[in-house]
């Protein structure tokens, strides 16, 4: 594994963009996301959290993503466009942010839960269905 590592190379080549892509991507996956949130109550949720309105809320909701999208071009790089499994790339990547999404928001909001019930299934649901998008659309974009 080693020696195929040394002669291809991990990262990403000069002509290739895995931040840009990724950004694209990001964006983009936002939408089946977004879908997620709104039908299981979870956007009214983070609108009563972040006390913003809603156009604001969802302005947030797309820079995280568009970053979050970003950020899986710049760790996975070339790995990324795996056309048979980069799907469930993306929503391994999703559910790593998933999962660090409390930890690093929580101490923003004062110790506030972020949501319960079908609201937080929501997010959980939200987070792999954008993570599949993004894993799915990846290899695409990047080409």
């Amino acid at each position: 594994m080693m020696a195929f590592l040394r002669a291809h190379g991990l990262d990403a080549g000069p002509l290739q963009r895995p931040l840009l892509a990724g950004a694209i991507t990001g964006l983009v996956a936002t939408v089946p996301a977004g879908a997620v949130f709104v039908a299981l109550g979870s956007f009214a949720a983070t609108d009563a959290v972040l006390r913003l309105p809603r156009p604001a809320a969802a302005a947030v909701l797309v820079a995280a993503f568009t970053a979050s999208g970003a950020l899986y071009g710049l760790v996975l790089q070339r790995a990324a466009n795996d056309r048979r499994g980069g799907f469930l790339f993306g929503m391994v990547f999703a559910f790593v942010l998933w999962m660090a999404a409390p930890v690093v928001v929580l101490p923003l909001l004062g110790g506030r839960m972020m949501a319960a019930g079908l609201a937080a299934a929501g997010f959980f649901a939200g987070f792999l269905v954008w993570g599949a998008a993004l894993g799915a659309l990846f290899p695409l974009v990047h080409r």
